[in-house]
């Protein structure tokens, strides 16, 4: 930093000492030589008249002589002055932007070379300063005194829905009105310009332009200058859907190995005496006769112990470590195959109801390792729960794609029943949660374990009175290796 600072020094001392000496010794050179000349012809001379005005003429030449080179010297100063100026402003310009102040412009009036260097500096700084908003994961709002935006990057665009073209130099409380559905988010945008009240890494939930809910996490400051002088407010968000989304899949991991623990133990106590309590049943049923009203008491009992039975046997399967087992059992298989054979099982809860079931399967999927009982189970749980929302009749769509680049297979169902309200919808795969009458609230949370233990996920969307769309991805092997 010392040899750049000396370095600047020497650079405009030697152009302030340089230009005026060089101008000075041109203009002093070529007066001398006139002089000279004139000096020779003056020598020449006999007729005394003739001798006395020229020596008017070389004492007049000997003034133009001192006064030219003090002139040739000034002005010299001058210029370099000028030329001086402008590169020592360039210069700290420069050295504010290294030390990392991108808000430094240069100012230069002229229209000459050094002149167009400066408004590419200050291009080049504007530019910068674009990039480095644009580049931005987060969204990047700046908002004038006003009220008018002034910036709108494009992390903005994609997060909120508008275009930057269309907000600009507009009123952001046209586009986020206060009394609006966003008026959360207005309001704080409003307490930061009008009362100087900041906000941190406030989380709050933002309507995109579509409608879309988005939690978002949103900081506001204000913009000032070097001087201390309010220029306005800085907006910064980000999208906190799938920080969201990671945290509900690590609550729900907590859960279930809780939930596992508590099942095995409480599976393994209760599965022996509900044998005895059934073998004991059917003894007593063997001295009743057909028309004996105990008969059927005996018989809901019998039926609801095969009912808990169920139970227990789901809580075994989700609570039994999957590692072991699901590596012992892997094989290379055709996932429009397994659903075929899954569909097979699944056949008989159809045979009531009038439920159409429509495949479009890719052709020469590529194969993948995986267990196929289990995969079957978990197909069947969805496929079992798509017909029971679908009540006495719909349509369930099965489809098979691939995705993420031919890495993933995607397979979809679809159905055209009552769907899913939006409040449960986030508990669907939490153990013995259901909506359905009759149901264990197992069925789901074995399936999003059957699909994780493959290395795949689970997605699924669903509105009230349309349907519910199950979307799984699996990932495509080529060999057990």
């Amino acid at each position: 930093m010392i040899k750049s600072s000396s370095l600047k020094m020497r650079v405009s001392t030697n152009l302030m000492i340089t230009i005026p000496l060089l101008m000075a010794i041109l203009v002093f050179g070529a007066q001398i030589f006139s002089f000279y000349v004139v000096n020779a012809h003056f020598t020449k001379l006999v007729d005394d008249k003739d001798i006395y005005l020229f020596r008017r003429v070389v004492d007049i030449l000997v003034k133009q002589v001192w006064i030219g080179t003090v002139l040739a010297g000034i002005f010299g100063l001058i210029l370099a002055y000028a030329i001086t100026l402008p590169i020592r402003r360039l210069t700290f310009s420069t050295k504010q932007i290294a030390t990392g102040d991108l808000t430094r412009v240069v100012k230069i009036d002229s229209e000459d070379e050094i002149g167009a260097l400066g408004k590419s500096f200050n291009a080049m700084v504007s530019s910068l300063n674009e990039h480095i908003i644009e580049s931005m994961t987060g969204g990047v709002i700046t908002i004038s005194m006003e009220g008018k935006i002034i910036t709108f990057n494009r992390s903005a665009e994609v997060i909120l829905g508008y275009d930057s073209e269309e907000v600009i130099n507009k009123s952001v409380f046209s586009t986020f009105p206060l009394s609006g559905i966003n008026s959360v988010f207005s309001q704080i945008l409003y307490d930061t310009l009008e009362k100087k009240k900041t906000s941190s890494s406030q989380e709050i939930a933002i309507y995109s332009r579509d409608g879309k809910k988005i939690p978002i996490g949103i900081t506001t400051s204000l913009l000032r200058d070097k001087k201390n002088t309010l220029l306005g407010i800085v907006v910064t968000f980000k999208d906190l859907g799938h920080i969201k989304h990671l945290e509900e899949q690590m609550r729900r991991a907590d859960r279930l190995a809780a939930v596992g623990s508590l099942a095995a133990g409480i599976a393994h106590e209760i599965r022996n005496p509900l044998g005895s309590v059934k073998g004991l049943v059917q003894l007593l049923q063997e001295d009743l006769k057909e028309d004996d009203r105990k008969k059927s008491y005996t018989d809901v009992i019998v039926k609801e112990v095969d009912r808990l039975n169920k139970v227990v046997e789901e809580l075994l399967s989700f609570a039994r470590p999957e590692n072991s087992e699901l590596e012992a059992n892997l094989e290379l298989l055709n996932i429009n195959e397994v659903i075929e054979q899954t569909l097979l099982l699944a056949t008989h809860d159809t045979k009531n109801v009038d439920i159409k079931i429509v495949k479009k399967y890719l052709k020469d999927l590529p194969m993948v390792l995986a267990d196929a009982k289990k995969l079957q189970q978990a197909f069947l749980n969805i496929i079992i729960n798509a017909f029971a929302a679908m009540g006495n009749g719909g349509t369930l769509n099965i489809g098979t794609v691939l995705a993420s680049n031919n890495k993933m297979i995607c397979v979809i169902f679809q159905d055209t029943g009552c769907g899913i309200p939006a409040e449960i919808l986030s508990k669907i795969f939490d153990p013995f949660f259901t909506a359905r009458e009759g149901g264990t609230g197992l069925g789901l949370t074995i399936t999003h374990q059957i699909i994780s233990s493959h290395n795949g996920k689970i997605d699924v969307k669903s509105e009230a009175g349309t349907g519910t769309s199950f979307i799984i991805y699996l990932p495509v092997t080529k060999d057990k290796d």
